[in-house]
Protein backbone atom coordinates (compact mmCIF):
# COMPACT_ATOMS: atom_id res chain seq x y z
CA UNK A 1 0.00 0.00 0.00
CA UNK A 2 1.21 3.29 -0.94
CA UNK A 3 2.16 5.96 1.48
CA UNK A 4 0.67 9.11 1.63
CA UNK A 5 2.75 11.80 -0.04
CA UNK A 6 2.86 13.84 3.40
CA UNK A 7 4.99 10.74 4.78
CA UNK A 8 6.79 9.82 1.70
CA UNK A 9 8.25 13.21 1.11
CA UNK A 10 8.01 14.46 4.42
CA UNK A 11 12.20 16.10 4.25
CA UNK A 12 11.25 17.67 0.87
CA UNK A 13 7.94 19.07 1.94
CA UNK A 14 8.96 20.49 5.47
CA UNK A 15 12.45 22.31 3.34
CA UNK A 16 9.71 23.49 0.95
CA UNK A 17 7.67 24.95 3.58
CA UNK A 18 10.57 26.38 5.40
CA UNK A 19 11.71 28.33 2.34
CA UNK A 20 8.33 29.54 0.81
CA UNK A 21 7.54 30.77 4.77
CA UNK A 22 11.41 32.75 4.92
CA UNK A 23 10.80 34.47 1.56
CA UNK A 24 7.32 35.48 2.90
CA UNK A 25 8.21 36.56 5.75
CA UNK A 26 11.57 38.29 4.29
CA UNK A 27 9.46 40.12 1.30
CA UNK A 28 6.52 41.36 3.71
CA UNK A 29 8.73 42.48 6.10
CA UNK A 30 11.18 44.34 3.60
CA UNK A 31 7.75 45.58 2.07
CA UNK A 32 6.14 46.80 5.37
CA UNK A 33 8.55 47.91 7.21
CA UNK A 34 11.50 49.52 4.81
CA UNK A 35 9.72 52.40 3.12
CA UNK A 36 12.51 53.38 1.06
CA UNK A 37 14.36 50.43 -0.37
CA UNK A 38 18.43 50.40 -0.30
CA UNK A 39 20.01 49.34 -3.85
CA UNK A 40 20.74 45.64 -2.79
CA UNK A 41 17.54 45.20 -2.17
CA UNK A 42 15.71 47.23 -5.42
CA UNK A 43 15.09 43.66 -7.20
CA UNK A 44 12.38 42.90 -4.40
CA UNK A 45 10.31 46.16 -5.66
CA UNK A 46 8.14 44.29 -8.52
CA UNK A 47 7.12 41.71 -6.08
CA UNK A 48 6.23 43.78 -3.29
CA UNK A 49 4.38 46.13 -5.64
CA UNK A 50 2.46 42.77 -7.11
CA UNK A 51 1.67 41.27 -3.81
CA UNK A 52 0.36 45.43 -2.78
CA UNK A 53 -1.79 44.91 -0.06
CA UNK A 54 -1.10 41.31 0.52
CA UNK A 55 1.53 41.90 2.33
CA UNK A 56 -0.08 42.14 6.06
CA UNK A 57 -1.03 38.38 5.19
CA UNK A 58 1.96 37.38 4.08
CA UNK A 59 3.63 38.44 7.44
CA UNK A 60 1.21 36.31 9.04
CA UNK A 61 1.21 33.25 7.23
CA UNK A 62 5.03 33.73 6.25
CA UNK A 63 5.82 33.11 10.10
CA UNK A 64 3.77 30.24 10.56
CA UNK A 65 5.30 28.42 7.54
CA UNK A 66 8.32 29.02 9.00
CA UNK A 67 7.55 27.86 12.06
CA UNK A 68 6.30 24.64 10.97
CA UNK A 69 8.83 23.89 8.10
CA UNK A 70 11.52 24.02 10.88
CA UNK A 71 9.11 21.54 13.67
CA UNK A 72 8.63 19.36 10.71
CA UNK A 73 12.08 19.26 9.79
CA UNK A 74 13.59 18.80 13.12
CA UNK A 75 10.84 16.44 14.09
CA UNK A 76 11.75 13.92 11.07
CA UNK A 77 15.50 14.51 11.81
CA UNK A 78 15.22 13.48 15.10
CA UNK A 79 12.60 10.32 14.02
CA UNK A 80 14.82 9.30 11.82
CA UNK A 81 18.14 9.29 13.49
CA UNK A 82 16.13 7.34 16.59
CA UNK A 83 14.75 4.52 14.05
CA UNK A 84 18.48 4.56 12.87
CA UNK A 85 19.38 4.46 16.07
CA UNK A 86 16.98 1.04 17.07
CA UNK A 87 17.92 -0.22 13.82
CA UNK A 88 21.54 -0.71 14.59
CA UNK A 89 20.80 -3.05 17.23
CA UNK A 90 22.70 -6.74 17.57
CA UNK A 91 20.41 -7.53 19.98
CA UNK A 92 16.91 -9.83 18.76
CA UNK A 93 15.46 -8.88 22.44
CA UNK A 94 16.25 -5.85 22.53
CA UNK A 95 14.88 -5.61 18.76
CA UNK A 96 11.48 -6.87 20.05
CA UNK A 97 11.69 -5.07 23.13
CA UNK A 98 11.13 -2.01 21.26
CA UNK A 99 9.33 -3.21 18.30
CA UNK A 100 6.15 -0.84 18.96
CA UNK A 101 8.36 2.27 18.56
CA UNK A 102 10.07 0.65 15.78
CA UNK A 103 7.12 0.19 13.75
CA UNK A 104 5.79 3.41 14.74
CA UNK A 105 8.83 5.04 13.15
CA UNK A 106 8.73 3.23 10.04
CA UNK A 107 5.22 4.15 9.39
CA UNK A 108 5.55 7.42 9.95
CA UNK A 109 8.70 8.18 7.89
CA UNK A 110 9.30 7.45 3.64
CA UNK A 111 8.83 3.47 2.59
CA UNK A 112 12.62 3.26 2.42
CA UNK A 113 13.13 3.37 6.03
CA UNK A 114 10.18 0.62 6.55
CA UNK A 115 11.62 -1.40 3.78
CA UNK A 116 14.85 -0.97 6.28
CA UNK A 117 12.89 -2.81 9.28
CA UNK A 118 11.25 -5.64 7.33
CA UNK A 119 15.07 -5.81 6.35
CA UNK A 120 15.97 -5.72 9.92
CA UNK A 121 13.35 -8.07 10.61
CA UNK A 122 14.59 -10.70 8.14
CA UNK A 123 17.82 -10.61 9.48
CA UNK A 124 16.16 -11.70 12.76
CA UNK A 125 14.19 -14.46 11.26
CA UNK A 126 11.19 -13.06 12.14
Amino acid sequence: MAKALTREFRFELSVLMLAVGVVMTFISGVGLFVPKLPSYLIGFQPAIKTIGPWLYWLLVIGPILLVGGVWWFVDSVKKTLELLKYLKVDSKAKFVKNMEEIEYLAWVLPRKYEDMVIDKKRQFKM
